[in-house]
């Protein structure tokens, strides 16, 4: 045992033993029990150094939350939350938001969004966020990874949502599932006097076997974004649009959708104007009729008239006066 502990531990044994010795004691029992007290205190120590508690860490920081906690609502009828997972940084958070999937390419639908607090912090300070500019290299390189082995190809058509502008790309997978990715970032276009005003980072990845483009898309023109910073001077939308210059002047009439003479006025006449199915009506109550009762504005049937008789000439009827 002795032999098993480290050298400090035996050189404590030994400078204890040189000062039992320059006590006085010498060889004995006084010294066998000095000795005997060393080596227990020594074991001692060593076992409760082995037995101490050890810290339990982990190579990343993003942690599991509850879904209500996500900061990108998708619109209503969209893929359901079926996990987040968050990342805190020092200058501000990031969430992969795990979606409801149906399809057969491999890989989670997700919304991948950060929130950065301060936009113009150093990305070299450790467990810090930022957002290099979208390039099409950075862009390609993100489906790649997101979206091993699907060609996928960049839309050149203008979109934009509430957020503002946003690209988009799509492709069709190995087993014939429809792709979609697309990105934005939302910034103030106008910096900030004092303070950076943050920046939000945007990605979807969706998948599906049956869906078409415009119901793909239709996911990202109608999330919401449910978090934001307490704080003045965080306001990445920028400024409110200003309302219509002939708001509230005179003599400039505001009509609603239909009455302004444009050509709303022609969808509207075609909605009128379309021959409208007759409502099937209430089956009446059912009652016992009478033979000889005839209800009213009902023409009484009619007797059918008898054949006449074959083998026999017909006789013509009676002149009229």
């Amino acid at each position: 045992m002795l032999a098993s502990l480290p050298q400090n531990r035996i050189s404590f044994g030994r400078k204890a033993t040189e000062a039992c010795t320059a006590l006085g004691w010498r060889q004995g029992s006084g010294l066998r029990r000095a000795l005997n007290l060393v080596a227990a205190t020594v074991v001692l120590m060593g076992a409760s150094a082995c037995a101490g508690p050890s810290s339990l860490d982990y190579a990343t920081l993003m942690a599991e939350v509850p879904a209500t906690r996500a900061i990108i609502v998708p619109p209503p009828g969209g893929p359901s939350v079926v996990a987040v997972l968050q990342q805190t940084y020092q200058n501000g958070i990031s969430q992969e938001i795990a979606l409801s999937t149906a399809s057969l390419t491999t890989g989670q639908n997700a919304f991948y969004v950060s929130l950065l607090n301060n936009a113009a912090s150093n990305p070299e300070i450790p467990e810090t966020l930022s957002l290099p500019p979208l390039t099409p290299d950075r862009i390609e390189r993100e489906m790649e990874e997101r979206l091993p082995g699907v060609e996928m190809r960049t839309s050149l058509v203008y979109a934009q949502n509430k957020f503002g502008p946003f690209g988009f790309a799509t492709g069709r997978s190995a087993t014939g599932d429809l792709c979609l990715y697309a990105w934005q970032q939302i910034e103030p276009g106008e910096p900030a006097l004092l303070v950076p005003g943050g920046a939000i980072s945007v990605r979807l990845r969706l998948c599906d076997a049956d869906a078409t483009v415009n119901q793909l898309l239709r996911v990202f023109y109608g999330y919401t974004i449910a978090a934001y910073y307490r704080q003045e001077t965080w306001n990445p939308y920028g400024r409110p649009p200003s309302p219509p210059p002939q708001f509230g002047e005179i003599d400039a009439p505001m009509y609603p959708l239909g009455l302004d003479g444009n050509g709303t006025v022609v969808r509207r006449q075609t909605v009128i104007t379309q021959p409208r199915r007759a409502t099937p009506s209430e089956e009446a109550p059912r009652r016992p009729i009478d033979k000889d009762t005839v209800l009213p504005g009902v023409p009484a049937p009619s007797a059918p008239e008898a054949a006449p008789p074959s083998g026999y000439p017909t006789v013509p009827a009676p002149p009229t006066q």
